[in-house]
C-alpha cells in the first residue's frame, strides 16, 4: 500500500513537472490564427497583369489625377507610366519610372517630383509594412505602429464585398488607431497598390486620402468591379 502511494505521488510530481514546463508553450499559442490557406498581397502583386490604375488624390490641400499603368516585363525589370493631372488646371505631367521593390522613384524630373513626394507618402506607402507577403483575413497583423508613446497593431478588421470609386470587389480593410480616428487602407487581392486610404494625424488633421476611381485590368484574376 505504502508503495502504491509512492507511486500516485511521484506520478502527480512528473504530471505536474510536465505541466509547468509546457504551459508556456501552450498559453502562447494563438487559437485563433490566421487561417494558413488565406492569400497573401504584397506591394506589387499583379503587376505582371499590366492593369491601369487611375486615382483621385487629396494630399493636405493639393489635389491631383494620378494615371498609372504598370507596363510589360522586360526581362526582369517593369516600368510604370504615371501621368498627373492637377485639379487646379496646371499642365499634365508624364513620367515614366522603373518599378523597384520598395517604390522609391527619386529620379524624377522637377516638375513630376512634388507629386512624386505626395505618392511617396501617400499611395506608396504600405511599401513600409508589405515588401514582403502579408495575410489577407480578418485578425492578420501587418505591423506595428509607433505614434509618440503609442503602440498600435496595423491589423485588418473587415473583409467582403465593397464598393469604390471603381465598382465593387472583394476587398481588404487595414487599420489602425491615431488619436480619435481610425487610419484605413483597402487593398483588393492581386492589384499592385490599395484601392483606398485615409489617413489623419494624432491631432485628428486629415493627411490625405486617395481612391481608385478607374481601373482597367482585364487580365487581373479574381476582380470583379
Amino acid at each position: 500500500m505504502s508503495n502504491t502511494k509512492l507511486k500516485i505521488i511521484f506520478a502527480i510530481i512528473i504530471v505536474s513537472a510536465v505541466a509547468g514546463v509546457s504551459w508556456p508553450f501552450f498559453a502562447n499559442l494563438n487559437f485563433n490564427a490566421v487561417p494558413r490557406a488565406a492569400n497573401q498581397w504584397h506591394m506589387g502583386k499583379g503587376s505582371q497583369y499590366n492593369p491601369e490604375m487611375v486615382y483621385s488624390v487629396t494630399f493636405n490641400n493639393t489635389k491631383f489625377t494620378a494615371d498609372m499603368k504598370f507596363l510589360p516585363l522586360q526581362g526582369q525589370n517593369q516600368q510604370l507610366l504615371v501621368q498627373i493631372k492637377p485639379a487646379n488646371g496646371d499642365k499634365v505631367i508624364t513620367q515614366t519610372v522603373q518599378i523597384g521593390l520598395v517604390y522609391d522613384f527619386p529620379d524624377v524630373s522637377p516638375d513630376a517630383k512634388p507629386y512624386f513626394d505626395m505618392l511617396d507618402q501617400s499611395v506608396f506607402s504600405m511599401r513600409d509594412y508589405a515588401t514582403e507577403d502579408k495575410y489577407l483575413a480578418k485578425g492578420a497583423e501587418w505591423g506595428d505602429v509607433y505614434i509618440g508613446a503609442n503602440h498600435e497593431k496595423l491589423t485588418i478588421t473587415d473583409v467582403g464585398k465593397m464598393s469604390f470609386g471603381f465598382g465593387s470587389a472583394n476587398a481588404y480593410l487595414l487599420s489602425y488607431r491615431e488619436g480619435v480616428n481610425q487610419n484605413q487602407v483597402w487593398m483588393v487581392d492581386n492589384l499592385p497598390l490599395p484601392v483606398k486610404a485615409i489617413e489623419y494625424d494624432f491631432n485628428g488633421t486629415l493627411l490625405y486620402n486617395y481612391e481608385l476611381v478607374s481601373v482597367n485590368a482585364p487580365s487581373t484574376p479574381g476582380l470583379t468591379s
